[in-house]
């Protein structure tokens, strides 16, 4: 599971945006993308070079680019810590990942003057705790979209469950020179933007549905550095609701974790089983039919 493109991130940004005045009134972000350029229709005789690569293409090249496959396939528990900001709130405090593929995550996030926020996933159960909401489970297509958004295999291949991937053309992203591909999964749909020259993935364009409503979301993702072979984005900013969440990467460590790490929390516990003893919801009873006399 990756720092990017983790859910459960926009998560915390909505939870403490929620605290702000101005955030009620706050129209939809728009993304800070530079409008795509116009492609140049290319004449038939034109070079090979010139055509575009295929999202598969493109896609090998981001992984090759962060370590390769092997590795990443290899580098299934990774502990990250480092800083969250909201300059618009005037919040800055820690973050903490600890991640075990396929399905087993926890987020802890500390903000002076808010308070702790933890989130997580224990396999099958997805849940979080915060000061205004107190404890909470995620629902079940929550669950499976982070799961998937936020696994090995969709890191290796986007287009894993997309009900279709198009590769739109050169465009720019915040300066850098980008492929740009579209993908679709059912409602939803999101921009990807590659780096042309390194291949990295540099941002995305989403429209996320969340507690708060649907809203969309500008991420990128800059200052690349080396983590025990592995290539990463040091830097997230995601842009939302007219306001900007910072998240910075200190360090990165791939050793095992342990499991108890990831237990439920008491007050999860006893969620869980307020759930699994509520009566299910009882079956429309059949339509008799209407006889004429």
């Amino acid at each position: 599971m990756r720092l990017t493109q983790s859910p459960l991130f926009i998560w915390t940004a909505t939870l403490v945006l929620a605290t702000s005045a101005s955030t009620a009134a706050a129209q939809t972000a728009k993304p800070t993308t530079a409008p795509a350029a116009t492609p140049t229709l290319a004449p038939a005789v034109a070079p090979a070079a010139d055509a575009l690569p295929s999202a598969s293409d493109i896609f090998a090249k981001a992984v090759a680019a962060a370590g390769g496959a092997d590795l990443i396939r290899m580098q299934t528990s990774r502990t990250q810590v480092g800083t969250i900001e909201m300059a618009a709130q005037s919040l800055k405090g820690t973050i903490t990942t600890k991640s075990v593929s396929p399905s087993l995550l926890l987020i802890e996030t500390e903000l002076p003057g808010f308070g702790k926020i933890r989130q997580g996933i224990n396999g099958t159960v997805g849940w979080g705790i915060d000061p205004m909401r107190g404890p909470s489970l995620m629902d079940g297509d929550e669950l499976t979209r982070v799961l998937r958004e936020s696994s090995i295999e969709s890191e290796l291949n986007p287009a894993l469950g997309c009900d279709s991937v198009e590769v739109v053309g050169r465009s720019d992203f915040r300066g850098t020179a980008c492929y740009k591909v579209q993908l679709k999964r059912g409602e939803n749909r999101s921009s990807r933007f590659y780096d042309l020259a390194a291949g990295h993935l540099v941002g995305s364009v989403e429209t996320v549905k969340s507690s708060m409503g649907e809203f969309e979301v500008t991420t990128s993702y800059s200052k690349f550095a080396l983590f025990s072979g592995r290539t990463l984005a040091t830097v997230q900013e995601n842009a939302m609701m007219g306001q900007t969440q910072k998240l910075t990467m200190n360090s990165v460590e791939f050793a095992p974790i342990d499991p108890t790490d990831f237990a439920l929390p008491a007050e999860i516990q006893a969620l869980v089983k307020v759930a699994a003893a509520a009566p299910a919801a009882p079956a429309a009873a059949p339509t008799q039919p209407t006889t004429k006399k």
